[in-house]
């Protein structure tokens, strides 16, 4: 559960190692950027889904984004961890573009709003896990709200839904 916590801020804004001069002076992709990440244990199977609105234009490159997410997967461990995608696009599932609008749907959801600050449009995120019970996909949004609050340099709001 940690490691998906992890694995989330990190996509879902400011945990990427950037501030928010930097990703603006680095462009934005005037798209969405969607990453699947499959993370199997002994028993089980969870897929993490991240959605994210208009994402830094070298994000969107599965060599460093990707290989950002897999060394989030512990060494050592009974977890195997993979990226099942990663693309960029203009057009997202109609489910994703709701959770996107924050509404409700049938699992729960991180969802993140970052205000541009002066002329940058806001940005927004959704995170969750396919495959997740409902209490741990409860316990996983209230786990990136928390790492949120504790290091939030975007300025960045965590609601669960």
């Amino acid at each position: 559960m940690l490691v998906l916590t992890f694995a989330a801020y990190r996509i879902i804004g400011g945990g990427a190692g950037k501030s928010g001069e930097t990703q603006a002076a680095a462009g934005l992709y005037d798209g969405y950027m969607e990453v699947r990440m499959l993370m199997q244990g002994e028993q089980r199977e969870v897929e993490l889904v991240a959605i994210e609105e208009r994402p830094p234009a070298g994000d969107c490159e599965k060599g460093v984004t990707g290989a950002r997410l897999l060394g989030l997967c512990p060494a050592g461990s009974q977890l195997s961890c993979k990226i099942k995608s990663l693309e960029c696009s203009r057009e997202i599932e109609p489910r994703y573009r709701r959770m996107l609008e924050g509404q409700p749907a049938s699992v729960h959801y991180a969802h993140v709003q970052v205000d541009g600050g002066g002329t940058a449009a806001p940005r927004r995120a959704v995170m969750l896990g396919w495959g997740m019970t409902e209490q741990e996909s409860q316990m996983l949004c209230s786990a990136v709200q928390t790492s949120a609050s504790k290091n939030n340099r975007l300025g960045g709001k965590v609601t669960c839904i």
